[in-house]
């Protein structure tokens, strides 16, 4: 009995691989990530005196393979980039090695319209597209000028015969407006407007918004950001991603209208050490082209944790994949920081089993499942 009870869950794992397998080639997936940061505590850890340099590569040593599993990988970059000198809030501007480890961490898309892409004007906008262009990061959201916006917005991704197009917003720039001709992309009907429609001559699948919005470090989406979502439901965009509150906030996928929207996926990476802005969640989505009609068909989330260790003199950042990391309890040179990371688990995980819409926290098997199998399989 207990061998052909193996059998079958082998055959049915092999046929779920073999139609998996062929739905993927009419499929494209999508990660997107929450708001990456560079406080000054941030610089100052990735500073090397002895060679000079500035190496972030290490933030991302536990998340690459899950930022790695995707056709494409989009972040908020809430800095400028290049500026010297370098600062952390009120003003950002991290070396252009923020971007470089983002690169090698897996991360394809980088948007840049978000209320910090003026905090050092119009130096910091061109500074910021000109690092990006020189690594060939994909962006959106910032333009040198008009005419360049114009042949570049939307921003096309394309893959096993998908198009998707890329929208990227801000609610405001702290006060500070982009110097003429720079353009930052901000919440306003009329661009918005001019945005979709030149985007939709480019006749892409699915058009999806990435948008600056909401209360910072509050739970629930405001009344505004659900105005704005209905907005661009109304108007042809049926998925929006949300950043902004630095805190993960409600996501609702309605399967009758095709539509999706992620309020809030909180810090991917920052140096804000206060519960509940010390995580984040990864956010994916998988969308299938069936015929001419592509549609979502699965979306899910992980949640994230920013574990900053600091033994005696050293410290360093890592964003940590919770469901790997909840039960390794022994991997936290100090216990409270396993505490904390288990806060912010228990909180985010309470807060969206309670208020997300079809749509899961991705977890991987448990010890216990892996023991089922072994066992069915020793007494073949």
């Amino acid at each position: 009995m207990i061998k052909n009870g193996f059998i079958f869950i082998l055959a049915f794992a092999i046929s779920s691989i073999s139609f998996a397998q062929e739905q993927a080639k009419k499929s494209i997936k999508l990660l997107f990530l929450g708001d990456i940061m560079g406080h000054g505590p941030q610089i100052k850890t990735a500073y090397n005196p002895l060679t000079k340099t500035y190496n972030y590569d290490p933030n991302y040593h536990y998340i690459t393979s899950v930022l790695s599993n995707a056709d494409f990988t989009l972040g908020n970059l809430e800095v400028t980039l290049g500026v010297k000198p370098f600062t952390g809030y009120p003003t950002f501007s991290s070396p252009p090695e923020l971007a470089v480890a983002t690169q090698n961490a897996g991360i394809d898309v980088l948007v840049t319209a978000n209320n910090h892409s003026c905090d050092k004007r119009k130096k910091g906008v061109e500074k910021t597209i000109a690092v990006l262009d020189s690594l060939q990061i994909a962006h959106s959201g910032t333009f040198i000028n008009q005419k360049v916006k114009d042949s570049l917005n939307p921003l096309i991704l394309e893959k096993n015969d998908i198009k998707i197009a890329i929208l990227n917003y801000t609610y405001g720039t702290n006060g500070i407006p982009a110097t003429y001709p720079n353009i930052v992309n901000l919440l306003d009907k009329k661009t918005i407007l001019k945005d979709i429609a030149q985007a939709e001559d480019k006749e892409p699948d699915q058009i999806i918004a990435f948008v600056h919005w909401g209360f910072q470090y509050k739970d629930l989406p405001n009344q505004e950001q659900k105005n704005w979502f209905q907005f661009f439901k109304d108007n042809g965009v049926s998925i929006v991603i949300g950043s902004h509150p630095h805190v993960v906030q409600p996501m609702e996928w309605n399967k009758e209208e095709n539509s999706l929207v992620v309020y809030s996926l909180g810090n991917f990476i920052s140096n804000q050490r206060t519960f509940p802005r010390d995580g984040g969640a990864v956010f994916e989505l998988t969308l299938t082209k069936h015929q001419d009609k592509t549609s979502i068909t699965d979306a899910n989330y992980q949640l994230t944790w920013v574990y900053k260790q600091q033994i005696e003199t050293y410290t360093e950042y890592y964003i940590l994949p919770v469901n790997e990391f909840e039960y390794k309890a022994h991997f936290f040179h100090n216990g409270n920081d396993y505490k904390k990371m288990m806060r912010y688990t228990k909180h985010a995980r309470t807060l969206l089993d309670e208020h997300n819409l079809n749509i899961p926290e991705q977890k991987p098997f448990t010890d216990g499942m892996f023991q089922l199998m072994r066992e069915l399989y020793l007494n073949i």
